[in-house]
């Protein structure tokens, strides 16, 4: 991503909650309740995990790993 930190932080984000919400649908119970709370603990994962890959370096320090 050669973007900017604000934009790689929301494709992040938005990539995360693609992914994440199918599975948190097939994983849980069909209950809206226990669904909603593991959306809530996708949301409390993905953004702290998202700032640090976008302007902590993150993805700086996987490129170079990759490319060695």
């Amino acid at each position: 991503m050669g973007g900017s930190s604000a934009l790689q932080f929301a494709v992040t984000v938005l990539t995360a909650g693609v992914v994440g919400v199918p599975l948190a649908v097939l994983l849980t119970p069909p209950d809206p309740y226990t669904q909603l709370f593991a959306l809530g603990i996708l949301l409390a994962m993905t953004l702290p995990a998202a700032y640090y890959l976008s302007y902590g370096g993150g993805y700086e320090s996987l490129r170079v790993r990759v490319q060695q």
